[in-house]
């Protein structure tokens, strides 16, 4: 809003009858004359200011940190008073409570001047001129729940691929997954458990192994606690393990026709 001032004023332009006057009229070229002008000066004032001390000197939690800074400034390095308003690190310092936050967030975000930005560009917005407990979760939580951009924003990333499923086993202990559980206490020597898991009846083998095994290593509690009990199986899902991606690995399930399902975190 503009505050807008109307200065008037009168004046008039005498010239005196001598030589040196005369010759300055000539050089001139105006015309001597009188005249009266008026200014329109602008000044922008900023209006809500005396809204916001108004609503600020209605929480305590403001006046008592106003009269701290008063009392003892020395006590208050991060905060200090300018026209009656409570400042911290240069920002005017809002209690939590107080209405004006919504108009606040509303304004920075939601208007055309704010143009529904995100939350770092709406913060930092607010934080350029505004302090209050709590800033960045009330900006997060406005910016979360506003209906426009939830209704009009689109995914800023690459459309996904469809999904590729697993065919459902149909008989136990022919499709089974293979992992590892790392990091455990130490157990005679080992740190490790060899998971095999069958898809079909969710039954499950366990196995030792040290924290340091290889492919050949995890081959051989495979076969002594799956294969030498349930034969030869027709497929095993892994991820993309080093040892389930090495030759040998590869090599050991080519003769018996095991297809060994690697995934992905992309492609499961």
């Amino acid at each position: 809003m503009y505050l807008t001032c109307l200065i008037g004023y009168d004046y008039q332009i005498q010239y005196r009858a001598d030589n040196h006057n005369q010759a300055a009229d000539a050089l001139s070229r105006l015309p001597a004359q009188e005249s009266s002008m008026s200014m329109i000066l602008s000044v922008p004032s900023l209006t809500f200011l005396e809204e916001l001390r108004r609503q600020l000197n209605t929480y305590p939690e403001y006046t008592q940190q106003r009269q701290q800074i008063l009392e003892d400034p020395t006590n208050q390095p991060q905060f200090s008073l300018s026209n009656d308003l409570v400042l911290h690190a240069s920002h005017i310092w809002l209690s939590r409570d107080i209405p004006i936050i919504s108009t606040l967030l509303t304004e920075y975000h939601a208007t055309p001047t704010g143009g529904h930005a995100d939350v770092a560009k709406t913060l930092a917005r607010i934080s350029a001129n505004f302090y209050w407990p709590g800033l960045r979760d009330d900006v997060k939580h406005f910016v979360a729940n506003c209906v426009d951009c939830q209704v009009t924003k689109y995914e800023a990333q690459k459309v996904v691929g469809l999904l590729c499923p697993l065919p459902v086993p149909c008989r136990p202990w022919e499709d089974l997954s293979l992992d590892f559980i790392v990091g455990l206490p130490v157990y005679q020597g080992h740190t490790t458990i060899l998971m095999v898991v069958d898809r079909f009846s969710k039954g499950i083998h366990l196995g030792t192994l040290p924290a340091a095994h290889t492919a050949h290593m995890v081959a051989i509690p495979f076969i002594n606690i799956v294969v030498k009990i349930h034969g030869i199986l027709r497929s095993l899902v892994s991820d993309r393990d080093p040892l389930f991606i090495s030759r040998f690995w590869q090599e050991l399930f080519r003769p018996s026709g095991t297809q060994l399902r690697m995934s992905s975190t992309y492609h499961p």
